[in-house]
Parts: structure tokens; sequence; C-alpha cells
């Protein structure tokens, strides 16, 4: 193996360890915020990273100025800790580049329609926990990661019966991300302001093809 072959199969394994590390419980208020800097970013409005503040009590996640995040996941029945896991492991006992070589899987589309139902369906756990009164002040913000699927078509269509579940939850926003848009679902007259003018569009107005969740 070249040198150059091993300093990089040592950094794929650095990066293994460190993102296995950023799933532990500790660094959960740091992957919250993580994902309101890469909606913040998709849906384009500037911010400087000291205003996005792991919050220290539930249920807000997150704080972002007025907006008070209540951040999950959608991940389609992904165990993110186990593929990381299986990743490391065949980093570890690679001997060349090739042997990390897997077949090809273009992406699929996965509907608008599709997504939203997924959305308040795992939205519908939590408001159900909360209660509609602390709903009534939480923004919910979901990052949508489904691997090998993209977004598509780009209309936005939030039909009757999953914008009624939405709905009955009282959310004061409900949003998501996937990557590379941000999306706002649903806003009341209180959410935030920059909620509330981003309503109805899927937006893409990060100008880079990477670096949505990194920090200034």
């Amino acid at each position: 193996m070249s040198q150059s072959e091993q300093q990089y199969l040592t950094e794929l394994r650095q990066h293994a360890s460190a993102s296995r590390a950023l799933l532990s419980n500790a660094q959960k208020p740091e992957r919250e915020r993580m994902v309101v800097r890469a909606f913040l970013r998709c849906i384009g409005v500037p911010f400087a990273d000291q205003e996005i503040q792991a919050s220290t009590e539930e249920p807000v996640d997150t704080i972002f100025r007025s907006a008070r995040f209540q951040v999950r996941d959608v991940l389609r029945g992904r165990r993110r800790g186990k593929e990381l896991v299986d990743r490391q492991r065949r980093y570890e006992e690679a001997q060349r580049l090739s042997d990390l070589l897997e077949p090809w899987d273009s992406s699929k589309p996965v509907s608008f329609r599709d997504v939203t139902a997924e959305i308040a369906q795992a939205l519908a756990e939590k408001a159900s926990r909360y209660g509609s009164r602390n709903c009534a002040v939480l923004d919910a913000l979901l990052y949508v990661d489904i691997k090998g699927h993209h977004l598509f078509p780009l209309e936005f269509r939030l039909d009757d019966e999953t914008a009624a579940k939405i709905a009955l939850q009282g959310w004061r926003s409900v949003s998501f991300l996937f990557l590379p848009y941000g999306v706002v679902l649903t806003a009341k007259p209180t959410a935030p302001e920059f909620v509330r003018d981003r309503l109805g569009e899927i937006l893409n107005q990060w100008p880079h093809p990477d670096g949505w969740f990194d920090a200034e």
C-alpha cells in the first residue's frame, strides 16, 4: 500500500471514530445545534453560531432567537449507531482502499406526500407526550435522513389528511430538513417571523456542495 493510501485509510478511521462519538448522549445538544444550522442555511437565514443555543429546559432542545426548536430525526428504520459500528469495523479491517469498494446504487425519489406523512407520524408520539399547551410554543424541526433517497418532485403539496393530523397536534410551527432543502410546513401567527416568511416553500439557499452542519 502506498503512503498516500495508508494516510487516507487513517483519515477514514479517524472520521468514523469521531462520527461515533458524535452519536453519544453527551453530544446530543451539539447534534441538535447542527440540524438547526443546516436548516437555517438551507432556508437562507444568516446567523452567528453563538445564536444557536442548546436549551437546558425540556421540551425545548435548541433556541435560536425567538424560535424554540424541538428536534428529531426521521430515519425510516435506519440504525445510525449500528451503521457507524459496521463502517468503523470495515475501515479497521481494510488492508487497501479497494477493500472498501461497494456496488453503486442510484438515489431513489421520495415524494413530498410520503415525507410529510412520515413527519406527522413521527411527531404524534412527542405531541402526545408534551400536550397541546407545550406544543403551542414549540417549533418542531425534523431532520429527514433516508439513506439512498432524495426529495422529488420539488412541489409543495401538504395533503388535507396530513395537514389535519399536524394541526391536531398543536405545534407552533413544523419544519423539516431534507438536504439540500429546508421546508416550513406549517406556522401559526405566533411562530417566529423568519419561519412564517418561508411557509410553503422548498428552499435550497446554501450555495456550497456541503458544509451545512459545520460551525463557523
